[in-house]
């Protein structure tokens, strides 16, 4: 593909004569240096790169004089590395990127603790409190961990340890340690229960992240067709200059016939008059067409992002001509790579997923919530033991203990536990979900009739520019006949006038004619370049065309 473009660099040669110019070069030179750092520093992780022009060592300009020369690949390179919006782009890269980890937390394992202690005091209110105040403190230290599973259950361990102390004369165990150890699984019947429920958030932020994918690069498509269209207008600027040079040149050559036939007697004065006022008209033209150039060189700088300052003084020379053979053009293929290839066509498809997942869940989200609740564990109790007489109070037995004694029992599996349960809930009205059920069908189907709107939109796009690659390069042809036909007409027309047959009048509207058929050919070369550029942007292959490589980032962020 890129054989097409053909393009052709100037190679300068010379030293710079004068020091200003010298200055301003190794300005602009210096100012261009950051725009060589490494992509891959760049937020976003997302790496632009030319495999025309190697930017990674430092850029050095080609200069000659007060001039320097960009080719077009030179400057789709430096407009690409200093482009804001590309930079802007990379941060909305990198929050997308966060997103993704954001909703990957759900699946974080969480783990609890609790460290706590209490006392409590109360007058007796009966003889069994076995105190007349009764006296208790208790000190928790517990311990939990629990993680979700990717088909909606939670699945939880807990480690509860409790000390509790009394003064009351009828406690058995004082102090008292207790131990549960138990697992529990709660899973969703009905209502989030799947990994598609699950996991909608994780889904729809990794598109998202896609879509920004396809953001960036229509975001360089975009940068670069603005710099080959700026490229092209200092091209035609500079040329139209050029035939308005040539023209100039003509109408002297002519007013300098003329006074000499004056001078000799051989040609009214009134001629001289008509020459001199034709010199002047093309001495305006072509100031103008000079300061157009300027107008377009300040065009480059800023597409460049070219600080201001001295370096805007600096001429600009591209090259890269405009002249290349015709590409032939398959419209059928140029309509299936442009519906394949545009980024924004496959950004609304991604988006289109984004809400048929959010359909799904909506519909979900109708169901009545049925949770399944299961808990299986180990208790253990230990602790120094007392008996007494019930009436007298009176001790009559007493063993040491403690929580080595709860922990054996856990060990040894000694009393066990279990418990099952079904938990149940349906709003009668459900009027929450099924509002937005109705608005997750409706945002999906509107999705795909902009997507038809979208693709119909593109299709015609690439047959109108198509249809102007074409017409432009008819125009060069027809130009180029034009051109020729005006130079033979002005050579004839010449002969006639030094053989009395013509005048100066008819001279310089023949002359005219053909500086309007080289500016037409001028005009018709720069615009079929960039009609074709246009046609590729429509296609999604202009980066690729113009020998730009767009790399995802090396790391990626896993579930």
């Amino acid at each position: 593909m890129m054989s097409h473009w053909k393009r052709t660099a100037v190679r300068a040669s010379g030293n710079t004569s004068r020091w200003g110019a010298a200055v301003a070069i190794a300005a602009l030179c210096l100012s261009l240096l950051p725009a060589a750092a490494p992509a891959q520093e760049n937020p976003g992780g997302m790496v632009v790169r030319s495999t025309v022009v190697d930017l990674s060592r430092g850029f050095q300009l080609r200069q000659e004089g007060d001039q320097v020369f960009l080719t077009l690949d030179e400057v789709i390179a430096l407009t690409l590395e200093r482009n804001l919006g590309l930079q802007v782009e990379r941060y909305n890269l990198e929050e997308s990127r966060f997103q993704v980890l954001f909703n990957q937390g759900i699946f974080d394992t969480t783990v609890t603790g609790r460290l706590g202690t209490s006392e409590e005091n109360s007058p007796a209110a009966s003889n069994l409190a076995g105190a007349d105040v009764t006296s208790t403190t208790s000190d928790d230290l517990n311990f939990g961990v629990s993680q979700l599973t990717k088909y909606g259950g939670t699945l939880r361990g807990a480690w509860n340890n409790n000390r509790f102390e009394t003064n009351s004369n009828f406690a058995t165990l004082n102090p008292a340690f207790r131990i549960d150890l138990d697992v529990q699984y709660s899973q969703p019947l009905l209502r989030d229960r799947g990994q598609s429920v699950t996991k909608r958030g994780i889904r729809i932020a990794r598109t998202n992240e896609q879509i920004r994918n396809e953001d960036f690069e229509l975001q360089v498509d975009a940068a670069v067709q603005t710099a080959e269209d700026a490229y092209w207008l200092l091209v035609e600027a500079r040329e139209q200059a050029q035939v308005a040079e040539e023209s100039l040149r003509l109408a002297k050559e002519l007013h300098e016939q003329n006074r000499i036939k004056v001078e000799v007697g051989t040609l009214a004065p009134l001629e001289l008059v008509q020459s001199e006022a034709g010199v002047a008209t093309r001495e305006e033209e072509l100031i103008r067409a000079r300061a157009l150039i300027g107008d377009r060189e300040d065009l480059i700088r800023q597409v460049m992002n070219v600080p201001p300052g001295p370096l805007w003084a600096v001429q600009i020379t591209p090259g890269t001509v405009p002249e290349m053979e015709p590409v032939q053009i398959d419209l059928q293929r140029s309509m299936a790579i442009a519906l394949t290839n545009r980024s924004d066509l496959t950004a609304a498809r991604l988006q289109l997923e984004n809400l048929e997942v959010d359909q799904m869940y909506r519909k979900n989200q109708l169901l009545p919530r049925l949770d399944l609740d299961l808990t299986y564990g180990y208790n253990g109790l230990g602790g120094d033991v007392t008996q007494r007489d019930f009436l007298s109070g009176e001790i009559l037995f007493e063993a040491n203990g403690g929580y080595t004694d709860a922990l054996d029992q856990i060990k040894n599996l000694d009393f066990e536990g279990w418990a099952i349960a079904a938990n149940f809930s349906y709003p009668i009205q459900n009027r929450q979900a099924k509002a937005n059920k109705a608005i997750a069908d409706v945002a999906l189907d509107r999705a795909l009739v902009d997507l038809r709107n979208q693709e119909l939109q593109v299709t015609t796009d690439v047959r109108r520019l198509a249809r102007g690659v074409d017409t432009a390069r008819q125009v060069i042809e027809s130009a180029t006949v034009s051109q020729r036909l005006e130079e033979r007409n002005l050579d004839a027309e010449q002969k006639r006038y030094e053989n009395g047959m013509s005048t100066s009048f008819q001279v310089l509207q023949i002359q005219e004619d053909l500086t309007e058929a080289r500016s037409r050919l001028v005009s018709a070369k720069t615009n079929y370049r960039r009609a074709l550029a246009q046609l590729y942007q429509s296609m999604g292959t202009l980066a690729d065309e113009s020998g730009i490589e767009i790399s995802a980032p090396a790391e990626a962020v896993g579930e």
